[in-house]
């Protein structure tokens, strides 16, 4: 079905990727009528696929997506800027502490040095007494410089340590933020893509079944019409947050697939128990009483999954589920439809 995404569906991928896949489906499907012009009106194409994917006047909705294009990019060089220079910075202790070091081993040599001066002006002297006592100092000095050197030794090798661990979190978080939807924290569509991959190869592997839903907001541009666009994030979000609690299990995975819609992916689950989740989620979606600036927004949602076929490619296991999505739209939307 055609879809209504958001231009910052995800992070990972250029709003305008989107829009040029729109215009390419738009195109497939009015090709026949497109053929019998007597000349091509790419422009009016264009504009009838934006105006279809936001609505309103097609300029404004260029202008939109590229506000949101250069909003991202600076937003990500922000990102990038900040990581280098906290990265260089904790470089720049490390080689801060080395040089600590150094500086003490220096001020350590120059107490041997002295100790070892004396030592041979008694020796010269001929005073035993002299000698032996600054041999006991030298001893002394030796296995007291040894602890000192020990301890800052394992001090720097713990901040180190420290300093890679933190190091190491970051990356982590840094990794995880590139993979989540900025808006609901869950999968965003990048990373949807390759996990249903992966699923897709491992099922046909293994013979595990798995199930796919796309699941969307039903009337959601009526939402955003009557309420505002704050208030259709909201709603969003909280679908988001239903869907995350609904699928707990860390084999669940949910992604928002591109602005209202979302995706779920079900493994080790055959189409009659995906069936019973979803129409449990269903219900609690109907339950929802979102709060907006004092305002209750009421709404439901339509889904169709789609059971895995041992051997078929993914793109089409994703095109069964979309037409099950698309069939409970059409036959009234607030309900499921199991793909064929």
């Amino acid at each position: 079905m055609s879809r209504s995404k958001d231009p910052n569906e995800a992070p990972l991928l250029s709003p305008f990727e989107a829009v040029f896949r729109d215009v390419l489906d738009y195109y497939s499907q009015t090709r026949s009528q497109i053929f019998k012009l007597d000349k091509w009106d790419y422009k009016n194409v264009f504009e009838n696929v934006i105006k279809a994917r936001f609505g309103g006047d097609a300029q404004k909705a260029l202008d939109r997506l590229r506000e949101s294009f250069h909003e991202s990019r600076l937003q990500e060089n922000a990102h990038g800027k900040r990581y280098l220079s906290e990265l260089r910075g904790l470089m720049w202790q490390s080689v801060d502490q080395v040089f600590s070091l150094l500086d003490v081993h220096k001020k350590d040599d120059g107490v041997l040095l002295n100790v070892r001066s004396n030592l041979q002006k008694a020796l010269v002297a001929q005073d035993l007494s002299s000698a032996r006592q600054t041999v006991k100092e030298v001893l002394t000095s030796l296995a007291e410089l040894e602890k000192s050197r020990q301890q800052v030794f394992n001090s720097l090798q713990n901040s180190f340590k420290k300093q890679m661990e933190t190091l190491q979190s970051e990356l982590q978080t840094v990794q995880s933020q590139l993979q989540l939807d900025g808006l609901t924290q869950v999968y965003n569509r990048a990373t949807f893509d390759q996990q249903l991959r992966k699923t897709a190869q491992f099922s046909f592997l293994t013979g595990q079944k798995s199930c796919l839903i796309m699941l969307d907001i039903d009337h959601f541009k009526k939402v955003n019409d009557s309420y505002g666009h704050p208030a259709g994030d909201a709603v969003i979000q909280t679908l988001a947050r239903t869907l995350a609690q609904s699928f707990p299990r860390k084999t669940d995975f949910v992604a928002r697939y591109g602005g209202e819609e979302f995706a779920i992916i079900l493994q080790g689950t055959d189409l009659s128990e995906s069936r019973e989740l979803v129409a449990k989620v269903l219900v609690r979606v109907r339950a929802l009483k979102i709060s907006h600036n004092d305002q209750d927004i009421a709404v439901t949602a339509s889904a169709g999954v789609a059971l895995y076929q041992p051997g078929e490619p993914m793109e089409q296991w994703l095109q069964r589920a979309d037409k099950a999505l698309y069939d409970a739209k059409q036959q009234g939307r607030d309900r499921l439809i199991l793909a064929a």
